[in-house]
């Protein structure tokens, strides 16, 4: 990877200390290795920490080549394996998590399927993913999204349904579409906003046409700022059908105050309280997103719930807690 790809990604201000990209070449970079190795000895580094299997590798390759023990922690952010790839791959990566000396979940409900797995580490524990939540702040005025909502041909009295999510088949928009196409034949007015792009647009503005859905569903492409798009729907949605583990794009809808509707899959029950700040359903099962969809069309219940939602991401899965849970693991000897 190039060095300067991610680097404006960082607000580098706020850390402490030098940022360098190792530049792997290819899938097991020895120079790589040795190059980051050589970091760990200058920094005289206590702990090395990496995210999900690749950089565990170079981890533990590095702290064999630095001759030194600096503790190897794991955050993992996969649950369910979708491909017999990626299921050959894990069986590779499983003795590298026995080496590690604290391997980080992102939810409990991550943790109980790997456990199962008898996938081990020497330690384990869980760190829920955390937001920016002052990032992700409603500050949006009615005309500012009356005019977005113009622009999709919805009118500012609709009730917009909201999935934020790359367009791929696990992702499973259909659905929603789906639900939506139910709830109107039922002489319900209902509208839906898909932020984001992918793989399956082409499919998916065919399903919009052949359901009768075209003046109804909208698509907004890539957005680099989704937070505008997200503040004018009334509700989010994620009708995934496996992959996510701890959504982010759930913690980002309810941190804006939207009540969201997600397939009971991963940590999905830990976000989302059932009838308090938004509804679960079992994925695949469309009457059932249907009728959440429908409960919430009521405009109280909808903002009750928002307001539920956005207390819950404030209060449990903000930026600085995560943080702290974090500093909280490397200070308090949870790694002796």
């Amino acid at each position: 990877m190039n060095e300067g790809t991610l680097l404006p990604e960082l607000d580098q201000d706020r850390l402490e200390g030098r940022v360098f990209c190792c530049n792997v070449s290819s899938k097991v970079d020895l120079r790589a290795a040795r190059q980051l190795a050589k970091y760990i000895c200058d920094d005289m580094a206590d702990i090395v920490v990496c995210t999900n299997t690749y950089s565990l590798l170079y981890g533990w390759l590095a702290r064999i080549m630095a001759g030194r023990h600096p503790r190897l922690v794991e955050i993992f952010h996969t649950t369910e394996m979708g491909t017999k790839k990626s299921k050959l791959q894990m069986l590779f990566y499983r003795p590298f998590f026995r080496v590690c000396d604290m391997l980080v979940y992102v939810c409990e409900a991550q943790k109980k399927y790997w456990r199962s797995r008898m996938l081990r580490a020497k330690h384990d524990a869980v760190i829920h993913n955390g937001i920016d939540v002052e990032h992700y702040v409603d500050h949006y005025t009615s005309e500012e999204k009356n005019l977005l909502r113009q622009s999709y041909g919805f009118s500012e009295l609709d009730y917009v349904v909201g999935l934020c999510a790359s367009m791929r088949p696990e992702k499973a928009h259909g659905d929603l579409l789906k639900a939506i196409a139910n709830l109107r034949v039922a002489g319900l007015d209902i509208k839906c906003l898909f932020i984001g792009d992918g793989s399956e647009r082409l499919r998916i503005e065919e399903a919009i046409k052949t359901m009768g859905l075209a003046q109804h569903v909208k698509i907004t492409g890539f957005l680099a700022d989704a937070r505008p798009a997200m503040a004018t729907c009334n509700v989010m949605a994620l009708v995934s059908h496996h992959v996510e583990t701890f959504s982010l794009a759930a913690l980002e809808a309810m941190a804006l105050g939207k009540p969201m509707i997600m397939s009971e899959i991963g940590g999905a029950a830990e976000q989302v309280i059932h009838g308090e700040n938004g509804y679960l359903y079992k994925r695949g099962d469309i009457e059932a997103l249907a009728d959440a969809l429908h409960q919430l069309m009521e405009s109280k219940k909808c903002c009750q719930m928002g307001d539920r939602a956005r207390s819950m991401v404030t209060q449990r899965f903000s930026l600085a807690t995560m943080v702290n849970s974090f500093d909280q693991l490397c200070q308090a000897g949870a790694l002796t």
